[in-house]
């Protein structure tokens, strides 16, 4: 009687896993969504405005963009100004001052340096939150 009391004893101490640590979180954001969006892809983005070029133009910033921040070009005005929160939905183009100024009216070229040879959004639809 005394052998099965020290066996249920040390089964019942070893029945029990030692805790494990939580596995550390892992980022759901896609790093360079629209740098890696094929051309004329068709995208919704919700990010911070950074910056207003033109009327036509301005800057959001998000992480999920390769370098932090995204061009968005809107063939009318918007009304979107800097910390404002906006959701764009457009149209992936590659940016090309010469070929885009004309079309979007986007005013003096050196404000656009930057962006030359990347990936702009052209907005279909513009929302701005308050």
């Amino acid at each position: 009687m005394a052998l099965s009391a020290a066996i249920l004893l040390v089964a019942g101490c070893a029945g029990e896993p030692d805790p494990q640590p939580s596995p550390e979180p892992a980022s759901t954001v896609r790093l360079g969504t629209v740098a890696s969006a094929e051309l004329g892809a068709r995208l919704t983005v919700t990010a911070t405005v950074d910056r207003v070029i033109a009327g036509t133009a301005f800057v959001v910033r998000d992480v999920d963009f390769t370098d932090g921040r995204l061009l968005v070009l809107s063939v009318g005005k918007t009304t979107a100004e800097p910390p404002q929160l906006v959701t764009v939905v457009g149209t992936v183009v590659d940016f090309s001052y010469r070929d885009l100024s004309g079309r979007y009216q986007l005013g003096p070229s050196d404000a656009y340096r930057d962006f030359e040879g990347g990936r702009a959004l052209v907005a279909e639809d513009v929302t701005v939150w308050d």
